[in-house]
C-alpha cells in the first residue's frame, strides 16, 4: 500500500498577510447604533473601512460572515436604519446607490446565527463598551465568536477601536479571560498573522492558532469542506468534532499525517504558546 506521505502534496505556510481560510466572522450588531452624524459620514466610513474589510474576508475560501437576523434594524443616524436608507441625489448618487444595494444584501440575507446558548461555554463579563455592555443580549455576536473561536467585524465606532476585545469566559466550572479578534480596518491584515498552517493536498487544512483557551489541551484544528474538528497534539487523537460527524477513514488519515509531522506541530505550538 502506498504511504499517504508519498501521495499527499504537503506545504508549510506561514501566513504573514492575507485572510484565514474557513473562518467564522460575526458582524457586530452593537457597533452600529446611530453614532454617525449623517449618511455622508456613514458612507465615508464604509468606503474607507467596512467595505474593504468585508471584501478582504470574502476573498478567503470558505469564510462565513454571520449576523443576527434583526441586523437590518441597526440604526445608522437620526432614525435611519439599514432597512430604510433613503435615496440620495447628489454628485455621488451612483456610488451611494451601490452602497445601499450592498448594505441591503448584507443585512437581510443569511446566514444568520442561531439564537441558542452553548451550555458548556458562556461569556460571564465584558471588558469593553462598558457604558453599553449591560444591554447586551445573553446570546450575541461576541458569545458566538467565543463558541467558534471566530472573529468580529465592527463598523467604525469609538467603543470598538481596539483589535482585541477581552471577555471573561466560563467553561464548565472554570473561568478565564479570552480575547476576541475585532476587525474594523483593512490594515488589520498588515500585522503578522498568529497562525501556522499546513495543507494536505486539496483535502485538508491543518491549523495551529495563537488565540486559544488555556483550559483546552494543546491541539490543532483540521478542516475539510464542511467538516471541522480538533485533534490533540499529545497523541493526534480526535478531541472535538464539528457539527458534521467525521468518517473513521478521515480520522485515520489525520492520525497518520500527525505521526509524520508531530514534531513540526509541537514546535509551531511552542512558538505561539510557549513550551508544552
Amino acid at each position: 500500500m502506498t504511504s499517504l506521505r508519498l501521495i499527499w502534496t504537503e506545504c508549510w505556510e506561514s501566513e504573514l498577510k492575507g485572510v484565514r481560510k474557513k473562518m467564522d466572522y460575526y458582524l457586530n450588531e452593537y457597533s452600529l447604533r446611530g453614532q454617525f452624524n449623517d449618511l455622508d459620514e456613514f458612507y465615508t466610513s464604509l468606503r474607507e473601512y467596512t467595505l474593504p474589510v468585508l471584501k478582504k474576508v470574502r476573498e478567503g475560501n470558505g469564510n462565513i460572515i454571520w449576523k443576527r437576523d434583526t441586523f437590518w434594524q441597526s440604526e445608522i443616524c437620526n432614525g435611519v436604519s439599514l432597512g430604510n436608507i433613503p435615496q440620495k441625489k447628489n454628485e455621488r448618487s451612483g456610488e451611494y446607490a451601490a452602497f445601499k444595494i450592498q448594505l441591503t444584501k448584507l443585512a437581510r440575507e443569511g446566514p444568520f446565527w442561531e439564537n441558542t446558548e452553548d451550555e458548556k461555554i458562556r461569556v460571564k463579563e465584558y471588558y469593553f463598551d462598558l457604558e453599553y455592555c449591560e444591554k447586551f443580549d445573553t446570546v450575541n455576536c461576541f458569545s458566538k465568536a467565543v463558541e467558534t473561536e471566530g472573529k468580529i467585524i465592527s463598523f467604525l465606532h469609538q467603543a470598538y477601536g481596539e483589535e482585541k476585545l477581552s471577555v471573561r469566559v466560563q467553561y464548565l466550572n472554570r473561568e478565564e479571560e479570552y480575547k476576541i479578534d475585532n476587525i474594523f480596518t483593512p490594515h488589520w491584515w498588515d500585522k503578522e498573522a498568529e497562525i501556522r498552517t499546513w495543507r494536505i493536498g486539496q483535502k485538508y487544512m491543518i491549523e495551529i492558532r495563537a488565540n486559544e483557551f488555556d483550559f483546552h489541551p494543546p491541539h490543532f484544528h483540521v478542516s475539510s469542506n464542511e467538516f471541522s474538528a480538533v485533534f490533540k497534539l499529545s497523541d493526534g487523537k480526535l478531541y472535538a468534532g464539528g457539527k458534521k460527524r467525521w468518517h473513521p477513514q478521515m480520522i485515520s488519515e489525520i492520525e497518520e499525517w500527525y505521526r509524520v509531522h508531530k514534531e513540526e506541530l509541537k514546535e509551531a505550538w511552542d512558538n505561539l504558546h510557549g513550551n508544552l
